[in-house]
């Protein structure tokens, strides 16, 4: 805490974006001017850290938004993660303790993904990865991406999970509402649950997850799919039936970024199942603009369920004891 106080550390932020030129240009070429319903908003560097000066940022551990980079061509997803990873790293080099890098991955291609990482981590090292909830309807915990996950586990890997557009939508509902409103948390819920009914987190021990907004309705959906899992396992199939599964231990074990609101409810639903050792700020800037960010972190900082050393922890306390280098 001494080393801490020195270096005046203030918040480090684990959900957060950058817009490399060749991401813009590539959401471009394929028609997504507006993807997820909202325009890709402008950035820079030098805008970026601008922000983090305003929002008491000191760290910012970069990753790719919604759509990611599968455009449908693998040629080209392979390409373009080198491109977007090699520029992130240029960032981290460029502005010392300002940036860190969670690298993308051409998922689901296996071959290639693991390439990336291995590049990714002894060329670039960079702090972690960023997944996709989905990659063109192949969730986490499909076990076509079991090699990826083994060579994420093989190097103790810390990987954030970013909300896609699910791979379906029902038609002629909630039409006007963008897809960030809604279908992210029931896509992130889709997969983490996904994840833990394949014992992802059990295989593959040595991996950190992070999950992003404050793990979407997974606080509600446990309550139902525990229970259930105990008194019909049948109901889930022969393979879930013979392997011991709990929701709750496996929802402990993982990490949980707080962007977005968290409050009034759903940060104190996620304080009864996991510890606040496990929480980590978030201000999903670009994507949430400045003033937005700030009433976000203000609320935040200024809730009373937290307590003072809660508060440190969110802040920076659990991000370094997952990236010691900050120090």
């Amino acid at each position: 805490m001494d080393i801490i106080k020195k270096k005046n550390i203030k918040k480090i932020d684990l959900h957060v974006h950058y817009i490399p030129e060749a991401y813009r240009e590539a959401l471009l070429n394929c028609g997504e001017k507006n993807p997820d319903g909202f325009p890709t908003p402008a950035w820079t560097p030098k805008e970026h850290l601008e922000t983090m000066d305003r929002l008491g940022i000191n760290t910012s551990m970069l990753s790719l938004s919604s759509p990611h980079i599968n455009f449908g061509d693998k040629n080209s997803t392979k390409v373009l993660a080198r491109k977007v990873n090699e520029y992130g790293a240029e960032l981290v080099t460029k502005y010392p303790g300002r940036f860190g890098l969670f690298a993308s991955l051409p998922l689901p291609d296996i071959e290639n993904s693991i390439e990336e990482i291995q590049y990714a981590i002894d060329i670039l090292h960079v702090d972690g990865f960023a997944l996709p909830t989905n990659t063109w309807g192949v969730y986490l915990g499909n076990k076509c991406l079991d090699p990826i996950f083994e060579e994420l586990n093989r190097y103790k890997s810390v990987v954030v999970i970013h909300p896609n557009k699910p791979s379906s939508i029902p038609s002629n509902v909630v039409e006007g509402l963008p897809v960030p409103m809604m279908e992210f948390f029931f896509d992130t819920t889709r997969t983490v649950t996904n994840m833990i009914l394949k014992g992802i987190m059990k295989r593959f021990a040595d991996i950190k997850f992070i999950i992003p907004h404050a793990g979407a309705f997974m606080t509600i959906l446990a309550d139902r799919i525990a229970p259930a899992l105990q008194i019909m396992p049948s109901v889930f199939g022969e393979e879930i039936e013979n392997n011991s599964i709990d929701v709750y231990s496996a929802l402990k074990g993982l990490y949980y970024d707080l962007a977005g609101a968290c409050l009034p409810s759903q940060l104190p639903d996620l304080m009864q199942i996991v510890d606040t050792d496990h929480f980590l700020y978030g201000s999903d800037y670009p994507y949430t603009s400045l003033p937005a960010c700030t009433i976000l972190k203000d609320a935040l900082d200024k809730t009373e369920i937290l307590t003072e050393a809660q508060h440190q922890c969110i802040d920076f306390g659990n991000a370094l004891r997952l990236f010691p280098r900050l120090l």
